[in-house]
């Protein structure tokens, strides 16, 4: 069986998103990524108060200093929320060009032996046992190889 299919950027962006929220879902990973944060954040505000008291020698007698941390910590933690959106817009319009390497019109042919994906410049075929899950959202229909 064979058919065709039209990529665009919004295909592209939701799967970034499908693959995101996939990815924190996997079994062992929430909890490193939980601890990942807290200690990037607890070091963040341990390293600004440090830097801040190179400037001001008497911040250890009183916490005068702590206004201006956290200033700088809800700088720094609007800027790190808003820089994924930021950086994830920037790599769907880099990777995808309008040569037709990501985007574009795609052909598949389904076959007992597996799939085959084709576009004007390249070519890939997965066999059946190199699948390794069939997914869904509202919007596609997502197959995850090896």
């Amino acid at each position: 069986m064979k058919f065709t299919i039209h990529l665009e950027k919004d295909d592209f962006r939701h799967f970034n998103r499908f693959a995101m929220a996939r990815i924190h879902q996997a079994p062992g990973i929430k909890w490193k990524v939980t601890l990942f944060n807290i200690l990037y954040w607890f070091f963040l505000v341990f390293f600004a108060l440090e830097m801040y008291s190179v400037y001001d020698n008497s911040c250890c007698n009183n916490y005068a200093h702590l206004n201006r941390a956290l200033t700088a910590f809800s700088i720094w933690f609007v800027f790190v929320n808003v820089w994924q959106k930021i950086y994830m817009r920037l790599y769907v319009s880099s990777a995808t060009d309008d040569k037709g390497s990501v985007l574009g019109k795609w052909e598949f042919e389904i076959s007992d032996s597996g799939i085959t994906e084709s576009n004007g410049l390249c070519s890939s075929t997965f066999s059946w046992q190199g699948i390794r899950s069939v997914e869904k959202d509202k919007y596609n229909l997502y197959l995850f190889t090896d």
